[in-house]
């Protein structure tokens, strides 16, 4: 909601799917440490298929830099996430529902 009325705002978050070796390698850590740095929000957590990171920014992956040798990405897909009344605060981890 926007402070001055009451209507829902539409915030334009981005969904990142990576995929390879991503789990228990400390990712989402350094997701968390790069996202805080740029005072982004959102969350990331373990899907699956891989890691998921929904942030409000479109250029995230040229953001990370640094990952440790033990990552390795061999797949990012990205794509509009158009969530309506969301009302993220700051970036946080959470927890895997699988």
């Amino acid at each position: 909601m926007c402070a001055n009325c009451n209507t829902i705002a539409m915030v334009l978050m981005y969904k990142y799917l990576l995929q390879g070796i991503v789990h228990g390698v400390g990712l989402r850590y350094h997701v968390l440490q790069i996202a805080n740095k740029h005072k982004l929000v959102g969350t990331v957590r373990n899907v699956p298929e891989g890691v998921e990171i929904i942030v409000n920014d479109k250029d995230f992956m040229k953001k990370m830099t640094d990952l440790s040798s033990m990552v390795k990405i061999t797949k990012c897909t990205v794509e509009k996430a158009n969530l309506i009344g969301a009302s993220y605060k700051d970036f946080r981890v959470v927890i895997s529902t699988y």
